[in-house]
């Protein structure tokens, strides 16, 4: 219960039992299925029994979903239904809100887009089993098609094979700069490091944009950036947290890693 989204509500989590092990399948049927988030693991599962579905002599039950899932680690679970709610989310977005909303929210959902494409190339380099290495089309499964970058870059961030040809493949991109800023992209221990990783330069990026969407007047997107604003908060009053239980050394790097919201005029300065 603790790794729980503090932003999220479910006032019967207390109540839910735990999940033997990978057992995705009871997760869904007792917990998932109930929450507002539960159609979109319906169709990841959908997806996932597609083939069952067309064969009359499989019987599509909870034990064949669990024995499907078992090929699916809970990040690509995760990367997947992601995926899912992102697509749905931009159509949304695209279609049923006003224009200045609609400019606003479809630019940041791009945004977020492309940065979970970005993150899937480098970490499936660095990490084995993070995305199934079976050439571009399983990858591709996890690849949104929202997003500046798709179809146009993919082929050529999907083919680098380190970090430095993924930045070249970025080259001419509003991505390209940002990637530059990382000095410790294959650093292990981020808080002894006094280099910046990928994901930081990203969730600085990110905080950045969210902040700016304070700029624009009567839309719908100052919730959403508010929501994710609020939840840069709670990472960083956990990350201080986490460094006082651990009677971390007030020298280390770590101290300074948190981000704080609407601070995007000062380290534009300080880039110039």
């Amino acid at each position: 219960m603790r790794l729980a989204d503090p932003l999220g509500q479910f006032a019967g989590l207390k109540n839910v039992q735990p999940v033997d092990g990978d057992d995705y399948a009871s997760l869904y049927q007792h917990v998932l299925m109930d929450l507002p988030i539960g159609i979109y693991f319906r169709k990841f599962l959908n997806e996932v029994t597609a083939g069952a579905a067309q064969d009359e002599a499989v019987t599509v039950d909870a034990k064949y979903i669990s024995d499907a899932m078992q090929d699916y680690s809970l990040l690509q679970v995760q990367l997947r239904v992601r995926k899912i709610w992102l697509q749905e989310f931009y159509n949304f977005c695209r279609t049923e809100l006003n224009e200045t909303s609609q400019r606003v929210m479809t630019d940041l959902l791009k945004f977020e887009s492309d940065l979970q494409t970005i993150q899937i190339i480098e970490n499936s380099r660095l990490y084995s089993g993070l995305v199934d290495a079976r050439g571009d089309s399983e990858r591709k499964k996890y690849i949104s098609k929202v997003g500046y970058l798709y179809p146009e870059r993919f082929e050529d961030i999907n083919g680098a094979q380190d970090f430095k040809s993924l930045v070249q493949a970025l080259e001419c991109t509003e991505y390209h700069d940002m990637l530059l800023k990382v000095s410790n992209a294959d650093q292990e221990n981020e808080s002894q490091s006094t280099g910046k990783t990928i994901d930081e330069v990203m969730l600085e990026e990110s905080i950045r944009r969210f902040s700016m969407a304070f700029e624009e007047q009567f839309h719908f997107g100052i919730y959403y950036s508010y929501l994710k604003l609020k939840e840069q908060e709670i990472k960083n009053v956990t990350l201080l947290a986490d460094l006082i239980t651990q009677e971390a050394e007030r020298n280390i790097p770590g101290w300074n890693k948190y981000i704080v919201p609407f601070m995007y005029h000062v380290n534009d300065q300080k880039d110039q």
